[in-house]
């Protein structure tokens, strides 16, 4: 489809007839595709297995050590993920790894697949929706494994494998991806003049510390949520489940509507107010002491983190030169690398403190920052 034709397209388009433009691309179809049961995966393993090293050691410490290794590996591989994303073909570059070093690489490949799949004025609109795979599984993928790791953990992990190996397969049919054009910079060039570049752009800038935020001193809940279950409302492992599902049909909620009013994405006004209800949501969740009222109080967090994530990252890649769209999505990877490295400190506060004390703490100053 031509950009005029997407444009005066869009133009007669307004609200929900916008949710799902971005399907009309039989290319991005295909990625959709794959991402979706990539994200299946990735969020049965969010359950699964903080879920295993809680029940195994009873500390949530030691919740905080198996998040932080994950953490370490995306901080490390997730710049030179974008430096690849933007210098060499993006099918290889998914194709290319084993799991255990392919999501740090596969995300930012992926965010930077969209520009080239579809017209730009339905950017944000292909970003939010592609947000929506993910999301989606947040409903049914939880509730899924939770039911599973109850009757037989090892089905659990083993379907998480399947998975991956499907999303692989859907994953041939992408167009090869053409590189960016490059200077010979090689590869720490590339690198460096990247975060140069975004650093001294002080949109860019800004939305990098709006991200970081968000992932530094709100995300970590998500791990911690097993001690919540076990220890705070006492139910067992396939409450769990729905708890994650709660918050994934919020997170799902949120997307679409983000889809589906693209348009607001260019006002910062809307990504700031999500950020402070996310705040004061999880300080409810937190002190919440019924199992029922958490659950609706995490449709509502889900809701405004997805809300306020998505915007996020749908600015940046407005913001951003063509030619560095992967390095720019891999920053976004690099800072939520600080969610699950922000799990061991918050993993020992809870330890000394207890769950809500600490979540809530972590919950206040979101909800105050982004409006100063």
């Amino acid at each position: 489809m031509a950009e005029s034709e997407s444009e005066a397209l869009a133009g007669r388009r307004g609200g929900w007839g916008r949710t799902f433009e971005s399907l009309s691309v039989p290319q991005y179809r295909v990625l959709f595709s794959s991402s979706f049961l990539l994200f299946a995966a990735l969020q049965m393993t969010v359950v699964a297995r903080p879920w295993l090293a809680y029940d195994v050691s009873d500390s949530a410490l030691s919740l905080g050590f198996v998040a932080a290794a994950q953490g370490v590996a995306m901080l490390v591989a997730s710049p030179f993920a974008g430096v690849a994303a933007d210098r060499l073909p993006k099918r290889s570059v998914l194709l290319a790894l084993a799991h255990g070093g392919s999501v740090p690489f596969s995300m930012p490949v992926r965010q930077a697949y969209i520009p080239e799949l579809i017209p730009r004025s339905m950017m944000a609109n292909g970003v939010a929706l592609h947000s929506t795979g993910r999301n989606f599984n947040q409903i049914a993928a939880p509730a899924t494994v939770g039911v599973l790791l109850a009757f037989e953990p090892v089905v659990a992990f083993v379907l998480i494998v399947v998975l991956h190996v499907i999303s692989t397969l859907i994953s041939l049919r992408l167009p090869i991806g053409a590189p960016a054009a490059t200077k010979g910079r090689g590869m720490t060039g590339e690198l460096l003049f990247g975060l140069r570049y975004m650093m001294s752009n002080p949109m860019l800038r800004t939305l990098i510390w709006l991200a970081l935020l968000a992932v530094a001193l709100g995300f970590p809940y998500q791990h911690l949520m097993p001690v919540f279950q076990k220890d705070v409302f006492e139910v067992g492992p396939s409450r769990l489940g729905f708890m994650y599902s709660a918050l994934g049909t919020g997170a799902l909620t949120a997307s679409l509507v983000v889809a589906s009013f693209s348009g607001l994405v260019r006002k910062g006004f809307p990504q700031l107010l999500m950020g402070i209800v996310f705040g004061l949501a999880l300080v409810a969740f937190a002190l919440s002491p019924f199992y029922l009222l958490a659950v609706a109080l995490l449709f509502v967090t889900g809701f405004a983190s997805q809300a306020y994530t998505t915007m996020n990252m749908t600015l940046m890649m407005m913001t951003a030169d063509p030619a560095l769209y992967g390095r720019v999505a891999s920053v976004n990877m690099m800072t939520r690398a600080f969610m699950p490295l922000a799990v061991l400190p918050f993993g020992a506060a809870v330890d000394a403190y207890g769950a809500p004390v600490t979540v809530a703490a972590g919950g206040g100053p979101h909800s105050l920052w982004p409006s100063c």
